[in-house]
C-alpha cells in the first residue's frame, strides 16, 4: 500500500464508515412504504386512517377517511421515490455483500398481531386440545424454542398475508412431525395463527380472533 494511503488510512477508514452508516440509516429510517390499494383494505390501515380522520376533523380540518386514504397514497409514493433514490447508490454494494437493512425500524404499529397456536387431537377423541399458544402460560409446550426471536419471524410476519408463505408451511409441518414424535397418542396436529385485535387505551378489549393459515399433520398408519 502506498505510503500516502497508509498515512491517511485512519481518515479514509472513518470516511468509509461514515458513508456506510449514512446509507444504513437511510435504509432503516422509519419512513412509510408506498401505500397500495391492497394496503388500504388492510384492517390495520382502515383503523389508522379512520382514527386520523377523526383527529383532523376535531382539530378543524374536516376530511373523510376515503379522501385521507387517497392523500396518504399520493404522499407515500413521493416519499418512497425519494427513499429509493437515496438508497440507489448503495444497492449494488449491499447486494454483493448481503448487508442490506431489510426492514424499517418501528415504521407502524401492528394492531392485528398473529399469535401462534398448536392444537392436537388424541386417539379416541373428536376435538382438539391446545398444546401451545403464544403468550399463554397454561399452554407452553416447547415454548423456549417456539418463542425464540429468530423463529418467531417465521410466523409473526405472516399474520396479515392472505396465504401462508412457504417458510411458514414448512415450519408447520416440521412442528407437526415433532409433536407426533413426542406424543404417541396424538393422531393429528394443527399449527395455525390467531389474528387478534389490540385495542387502544381506554377502549374495551376485543376478544374476537380470526383463525388463519392452518397446517395440519396426521399420523399415518
Amino acid at each position: 500500500m502506498p505510503a500516502a494511503i497508509v498515512e491517511r488510512w485512519p481518515a479514509i477508514r472513518a470516511l468509509l464508515l461514515a458513508v456506510m452508516l449514512f446509507f444504513h440509516a437511510v435504509a432503516a429510517a422509519p419512513l412509510p412504504h408506498r401505500v397500495t390499494d391492497d394496503d388500504l383494505r388492510n384492517p390495520v390501515t382502515i383503523e389508522e386512517i379512520a382514527a386520523w380522520a377523526r383527529r383532523l376533523t376535531a382539530l378543524g380540518v374536516p376530511i373523510a377517511a376515503t379522501d385521507l386514504g387517497a392523500q396518504v397514497q399520493a404522499v407515500s409514493a413521493q416519499i418512497a421515490d425519494l427513499h429509493h433514490a437515496l438508497e440507489a447508490p448503495s444497492d449494488p454494494l449491499f447486494r454483493l455483500t448481503g448487508t442490506d437493512q431489510g426492514w424499517a425500524l418501528f415504521s407502524n404499529p401492528d394492531t392485528h398481531p398473529a399469535r401462534l397456536q398448536i392444537r392436537v387431537r388424541r386417539q379416541g377423541e373428536r376435538t382438539f386440545d391446545v398444546l401451545f399458544q403464544h403468550l399463554d402460560d397454561d399452554h407452553d409446550w416447547w415454548a423456549g424454542t417456539l418463542t425464540y426471536r429468530r423463529l418467531r419471524g417465521v410466523y409473526d410476519a405472516g399474520g396479515m398475508k392472505s396465504k401462508p408463505r412457504k417458510p411458514y408451511v414448512r415450519f408447520g409441518k416440521w412442528v407437526g412431525r415433532r409433536v407426533l414424535d413426542e406424543f404417541p397418542d396424538v393422531e393429528a396436529v394443527e399449527v395455525r395463527t390467531l389474528r387478534t385485535h389490540t385495542t387502544l387505551p381506554g377502549e374495551p378489549p376485543d376478544a374476537r380472533f380470526e383463525v388463519r393459515h392452518v397446517v395440519k399433520t396426521e399420523r399415518t398408519p
